[in-house]
């Protein structure tokens, strides 16, 4: 019901703008989810700077793992038609299979040339906010979070995350996934995440330097 309402809104709306308003609309919202998008990834690699993975592996073996256009060109290049094999057939968008083709025990063959996907979990694109899964790692990032946001943030900031223990995982076919708990990261909570992550790495800085 609420898919036919959404058509039915955005055919009343193209009728009350006209095409060339409602293309250029369209337009610009696909511009600003790309932009956010772009600025999600380039938050979450930096501040996963600041930490080390577990190694477990419960990515790799648990979560559908999506491939972007650039990720499928470089397997292609490794694999040829055998990517075909390892893709989940039964995804609409690029998925591989669960677990993960390219893990051999707990190391990862592609490692080099790992999908985005890999290089930003905990991070993950979902619609319509952003989330943290909460892996080991995950966890150890959102007590940071927390810690430093009684160290720096004062009262301007509020903890506006979420747990969602039961909640499922839903992918582009509007399936649900598999069972994972998560919080939402809204891009400007995560920008002053990264200010603080780099306040507290100077502080330690400074202290080390006056030890010397």
């Amino acid at each position: 019901m609420e898919e036919e309402e959404l058509k039915r809104r955005t055919l009343q709306f193209r009728e009350l703008v006209g095409d060339d308003l409602f293309r250029f609309a369209v337009s610009q919202n696909v511009m600003t989810l790309e932009k956010d998008r772009r600025r999600f990834e380039q938050l979450a690699l930096e501040i996963l700077g600041y930490f080390e993975c577990d190694r477990c592996c419960k990515c790799c073996t648990e979560m559908p793992i999506h491939l972007n256009d650039e990720a499928l060109e470089r397997l292609s290049r490794l694999d040829g038609d055998a990517l075909f094999d390892k893709m989940d057939e039964n995804e609409v968008d690029n998925y591989l299979k669960t677990p993960c083709p390219y893990l051999d025990g707990d190391t990862c063959t592609i490692y080099e040339i790992k999908p985005t996907a890999c290089r930003m979990f905990p991070f993950v694109v979902l619609r319509p906010v952003p989330t943290l899964q909460l892996c080991p790692m995950g966890k150890r990032i959102f007590e940071k979070f927390k810690d430093l946001v009684r160290k720096y943030g004062k009262k301007d900031l509020k903890v506006e995350w979420e747990e969602g223990g039961s909640d499922r995982l839903y992918d582009y076919s509007g399936e649900t996934g598999k069972k994972a708990v998560y919080v939402a990261l809204p891009i400007p909570v995560l920008e002053k995440f990264l200010r603080y992550l780099r306040l507290e790495a100077r502080h330690a800085d400074s202290r080390k330097s006056i030890e010397l």
